[in-house]
């Protein structure tokens, strides 16, 4: 367990100068390692309210209180994924050809019962729950299912394009130099760290701190240099 000294109870808060030596002993006492130094960054510049230190570590901000001192419990083992962008990429593209040729066939269909349409809409302005029957009613149902379907198609896109935009935000923090993210290949490695931040206010509690870092290369194959970024911060369940 790599630990931080435990601030003395006070009721008073630290002054900033006091809090920061705290802080950063969570990375003296455990003998260094990406994670405390991590952790330390994280903490420090947050008192310190230096924004620019906090988003070369972190994209999130710190769900709890003022943090008086940390301890790291436990660091989870490594995993490797695929580097999302190409296949976010892929699904925005497919979704949009999807789009386009359900509008077509949505047109088309508006085109051919152009007369029906106007009469049902006609007829549901003068009583929205009438009961329409026959072919009227075979050509509302198909009308509106076809609308259901563009509607569907439509947030299925847009949620592949904020995904798509996520990703290349978190990518471009990742990377210590520019480099067009969109053709990079390679991988993503994770790892979570359970963390218990004494807060100044409530006490020990628990958070579970979520780290990547991508192993990417260019269209050169030459390697583009990246950090670990602190991706996500959740508390921790009792029973975990």
């Amino acid at each position: 367990m790599r630990t931080a000294p435990e601030s003395a109870r006070r009721p008073e808060r630290r002054p900033a100068a006091l809090l920061a030596i705290l802080l950063v002993a969570g990375a003296a006492c455990s003998g260094g390692g990406v994670e405390e130094e991590m952790l330390s960054r994280f903490f420090r510049s947050i008192e310190q309210e230096d924004r620019m230190t906090l988003s070369g570590v972190s994209m999130v901000d710190f769900p709890g209180g003022a943090a008086a001192s940390w301890e790291i419990l436990e660091i989870g083992a490594e995993a490797s994924g695929p580097y999302r962008i190409p296949e976010l990429r892929a699904e925005v593209t497919s979704g949009e050809r999807r789009r386009d040729d359900q509008f077509q066939v949505l047109y088309a269909f508006r085109r051919g019962n152009a007369e029906a349409i106007n009469a049902i809409a006609a007829r549901r302005e003068r009583d929205p729950e009438a009961r329409i029957g026959g072919r009227l009613g075979e050509i509302e149902e198909a009308w509106e299912a076809h609308q259901a379907e563009r509607r569907r198609l439509v947030t299925t896109l847009s949620e592949a394009q904020m995904a798509l935009e996520a990703e290349r935000r978190r990518t471009e923090r990742g990377l210590l130099r520019e480099a067009p993210v969109d053709y990079l290949t390679g991988s993503v490695r994770e790892k979570e760290v359970m963390v218990r931040v004494h807060e100044v206010d409530a006490g020990p509690r628990d958070y579970r701190f979520t780290l990547f870092r991508y192993d990417l290369v260019n269209q050169f194959e030459s390697e583009v240099p990246s950090r670990w970024l602190i991706v996500g911060i959740e508390p921790a369940r009792a029973d975990e």
